[in-house]
């Protein structure tokens, strides 16, 4: 009797052990995220970074059903911004604007900060530059540039923001190729690049299309070559570098990424939501509107990209030592 009272206990023990794992209320580990999240931006409120981050997380919240909280931390040519993600805790509940300026800090030694400090979930947006000059210049075609070039080696002036930046390196990389030598002249700002060019201060200058666009349709502007590795959706007859023999792709990203570590199944659900909004045609649109295009890259390939900006950069440092 005795026996069967414990083994009748026993049974009613497992049962209710049963009962409480199979309730999904008992799960170890409720489904990411549980709160809301943090997201850094190491740029300004309102600039390039900050407003395709903000195009970005706006739909991710939809898909996660939580708050992300858009922080901008500034200062140090990004590296304050990266360096308090890279500092995080890595459990999905802070994630980081991963874009083309981490690469520079490696090989230009200007902060303790790489690609592998961190988990690269998925790219979002890119750009790239073209090379323009003013509509009556003589210059028709990128071939025409490059033959004035090699006439006049170092005399032809190409407007860049800053030496050894953005516009800067793709420039030298693009001189290389075409083994030419232009003489860069640092401009602050895309918006006095336009400025400098309209005004005849400058020969060329290598920018982004949202800054010169208005200007090429107007008929005051002359694109001649797109540095992507597929031309403009809305110049289709302006033709890449790389089509015209030149091996220069500059895609400058805009991603996802979150200090290294995080668990895995965070950051598949961070993937399959990156793939969800690239076929948001909103998405498109409005980054269209800023002139930037769908960066469709998942976790692998983002990665790699990253990887070729980075050699990409050290080889343009090198030239530009020389």
């Amino acid at each position: 009797m005795i026996i069967r009272r414990h083994l009748l206990r026993f049974f009613v023990v497992l049962s209710a052990l049963a009962t409480v794992a199979a309730s999904p209320l008992s799960s170890a580990k409720a489904a990411y995220p549980t709160k809301p999240i943090d997201w850094i931006v190491m740029w300004r409120a309102g600039g390039g970074a900050d407003s395709a981050t903000r195009t970005f997380t706006v739909r991710l919240e939809k898909i996660l059903h939580q708050k992300i909280i858009v922080k901008n931390i500034t200062g140090g040519g990004g590296s304050i911004g990266y360096l308090a993600a890279k500092a995080a805790k890595p459990d999905g509940y802070t994630l980081v604007t991963i874009q083309g300026d981490l690469p520079k800090f490696k090989p230009m030694g200007l902060a303790p900060i790489s690609i592998d400090d961190f988990d690269i979930i998925a790219g979002f947006a890119f750009q790239s530059p073209m090379i323009v000059v003013k509509a009556d210049s003589p210059w028709k075609t990128l071939a025409d540039f490059i033959a004035a070039a090699k006439a006049k080696p170092g005399e032809i002036t190409v407007g860049t923001t800053d030496i050894g930046g953005v516009f800067h390196q793709p420039l030298v990389l693009f001189d290389n190729a075409a083994k030419i030598k232009t003489r860069a002249i640092a401009l602050e700002g895309s918006s006095r690049q336009t400025v400098a060019l309209l005004g005849g201060q400058v020969d060329a200058v290598v920018t982004w299309v949202k800054a010169t666009a208005p200007y090429v349709k107007d008929g005051k502007l002359r694109y001649l070559g797109y540095m992507a590795s597929h031309r403009h959706p809305d110049f289709p007859n302006v033709p890449t570098v790389k089509e015209l023999g030149y091996d220069v792709v500059w895609e400058h990203p805009y991603g996802v990424g979150a200090p290294k570590g995080i668990p895995q199944d965070v950051k598949k659900a961070l993937e399959a939501a990156a793939a969800k909004i690239w076929k948001d045609p909103t998405f498109v649109q409005q980054l269209s509107k800023q002139g930037l295009s769908v960066l469709r890259m998942d976790s692998k390939a983002y990665t790699a990209h990253l990887k070729r900006m980075q050699a990409d950069m050290e080889k343009a440092i090198s030239l530009i030592k020389k």
